[in-house]
């Protein structure tokens, strides 16, 4: 008697395990967070193999392109449902596009109202939290469709033909829908 009722309440253990754990295959889980806000900040880096000590620039500040930094970081909430517990399901849709666009002529390839994204370079935080170590251009970052993370900080490539002043426009979007933009601060940027 005794052994059968421990059977039950294993069985039953079981089955209330099973009934309140995630059910949907992976495709079809309810997120957890969905971004809710974007911001842009500039700043310039305190050497070329720094990526992450930055100071602040303020608007009309000078910046060599190799130093200069644009961050973007995001706001998140917490959704108010079930969720699944896969660490890859954080945050709301992935990134379908990021786009960066000159606002003055950059130089002789990139004029004002251009698209720049071949001469950024990426990196990104992780879900762990953890920095990727190395530069990686932005296309190639976003032909892997990644996760929103966190913080993307980016990087020009090229120098400028003269020093200029300059701003970027940010377009970024989910494929859930979810669209930002954002405007950096005007910088003079040198050669």
């Amino acid at each position: 008697m005794k052994t059968k009722i421990n059977l039950l309440i294993i069985l039953i253990s079981v089955v209330i395990i099973l009934t309140n754990s995630c059910r949907r295959p992976y495709e079809c889980c309810i997120w957890e967070k969905e971004t809710t806000s974007m911001n842009v900040n500039v700043g310039k880096m305190n050497s070329e193999i720094s990526y992450q000590n930055t100071t602040s620039l303020d608007s009309l500040d000078t910046c060599k392109y190799n130093l200069f930094r644009i961050n973007m970081s995001f706001n998140t909430k917490y959704l108010p449902y079930e969720t699944c517990s896969c660490p890859e399901d954080s945050i709301v849709g992935k990134i379908e596009s990021i786009l960066i666009i000159c606002n003055n002529d950059y130089n002789s390839s990139f004029k004002s109202g251009d698209t720049i994204n071949s001469m950024i370079s990426c990196i990104y935080q992780k879900e762990n939290g953890i920095y990727l170590e190395e530069p990686i251009l932005i296309n190639d970052y976003l032909q892997s469709y990644p996760n929103c993370n966190l913080r993307i900080n980016l990087f020009l490539n090229q120098p400028t033909d003269t020093t200029c002043l300059q701003s970027f426009t940010i377009y970024y979007k989910e494929t859930d829908g979810t669209i930002f933009s954002a405007t950096t601060k005007p910088i003079y940027v040198t050669p």
